[in-house]
């Protein structure tokens, strides 16, 4: 599946409060790459900044339903162009789509953050604005997932360890946001805006001893804790050896060379081609496997140094996952559509309910099958704590079973 941008002009349609009325689905105008655009697609709608000076950048998330063709302006959705004259009900080339995120103020990735990013400044309607669809490369992909997955929520311990460690490559210097640096470095490695890690080390600087009146206001409960951690008051030093330490223990890729992206794909790839040959089993042959596998293989998956985290999942689990579901979307009441694989088998996701970011384990009862709505939805969505709490129900009501019942 690709990731796309679809761009919108405020001074001609009112995009804000389209969005505020939670339309289910709807759709796009498209007018460059109707061939390549496809269901299951991702797309982030971005907000110019038009007349009235809005916040331009990303302000919300979609994937693509149905492929784009000819058909009529969306009814409920006619009404929020300012211009309601025959351009904007004439037939067009759209695309549906379903709605997954719409961001709070707090949570938009602003234009100026991209054009400063190491990695988002070649995006393509940054270069060319004159447009309304664009392609986003693999790299920025998995950066924009970064950024949205992080932007808006306050910093955790993990990330103002970071920080700090940025904080202290440069102390005593001017504090630099440019590709290669500490702070665009860290940027990188978090999933946070380079302004963002920037203005952690001014908050670090404002709360530092050694540099009283300098650095901004704002540090937080966490930060003042992380630094209190890390600061000795009797030598008035940093604790170089134990920070660098945490920070490599928090961060493993920041003290490793990261493997090749294509390796990473070469990975990801042979994982999907063998869970999907283990499908062609039943599923007490899977279950068998599994339970065979048992004290052979960790619960909690070796962590690979990859540009972003990666974990060596087990293919039995995925496919017992999807398998056990019937290949359906195991949320309550789904009514998301669900297109099929070139193999003719429902498209659905494997999610781990517990992350393994956060420690989960890898093993069947910490998974179920999602249509790719809710995957996104679980993991951005304002309602993602009422869902995960849906599926550890659905998976403890299954805990006293010998076996997953067979859907």
């Amino acid at each position: 599946m690709r990731t796309w941008i679809f761009q919108g002009n405020p001074d001609e349609y009112d995009i804000d409060a389209y969005l505020s009325s939670r339309p289910a689905e709807f759709i796009w105008l498209v007018t460059r790459y109707a061939d390549e655009i496809a269901v299951g697609d991702r797309v982030y709608l971005w907000r110019n900044q038009g007349q009235q000076k809005a916040v331009a950048g990303i302000i919300a998330e979609a994937v693509v339903t149905s492929p784009p063709r000819m058909r009529d302006q969306d009814l409920d959705s006619a009404r929020f162009w300012f211009d309601q004259g025959p351009r904007a009900a004439a037939p067009q080339v759209r695309a549906g789509m379903q709605l997954v995120k719409v961001a709070t103020a707090r949570e938009v990735i602003r234009r100026e953050w991209c054009m400063d990013d190491p990695i988002l400044r070649d995006l393509a309607n940054i270069r060319m604005q004159a447009g309304t669809n664009y392609p986003v490369t693999p790299d920025q992909a998995q950066r924009l997932g970064a950024l949205w997955s992080r932007t808006g929520r306050d910093w955790n311990r993990s990330e103002a360890v970071a920080g700090l460690w940025a904080y202290a490559q440069t102390f005593g210097q001017p504090v630099s946001q440019k590709p290669g640096s500490p702070v665009a470095k860290v940027a990188l490695l978090i999933g946070r805006a380079v302004s963002s890690v920037y203005a952690k080390v001014m908050n670090f600087r404002s709360i530092d001893p050694r540099a009283r009146g300098e650095g901004m206001a704002g540090a937080g409960n966490t930060d003042r804790l992380v630094w209190a951690e890390f600061f000795d008051p009797s030598s008035s030093m940093l604790r170089m050896d134990a920070l660098s330490e945490e920070f490599v223990r928090l961060w493993p890729e920041a003290a490793a060379e990261v493997e090749e992206g294509a390796e990473a794909s070469a990975a990801a790839a042979m994982l999907a081609d063998e869970a999907d040959r283990l499908e062609k089993q039943s599923l007490e042959e899977l279950i068998a496997k599994y339970q065979a596998q048992t004290g052979q293989r960790p619960k909690r998956p070796r962590k690979r140094k990859l540009p972003t985290y990666d974990y060596d999942r087990n293919p039995l689990v995925i496919a017992i996952g999807r398998k056990r579901a019937g290949h359906r979307c195991e949320i309550p009441s789904c009514t998301h559509p669900i297109f099929e694989t070139v193999e003719g088998q429902p498209y659905t996701e494997v999610h781990h309910i517990i992350p393994l970011s956060e420690g989960g384990p890898d093993t069947i009862d910490n998974v179920a099958c999602l249509c790719a709505a809710h995957h996104r939805e679980v993991h951005v969505g304002v309602a993602g704590s009422e869902l995960t709490s849906q599926l550890k129900e659905i998976r403890k009501a299954e805990s006293n079973a010998a076996l997953p019942p067979v859907a």
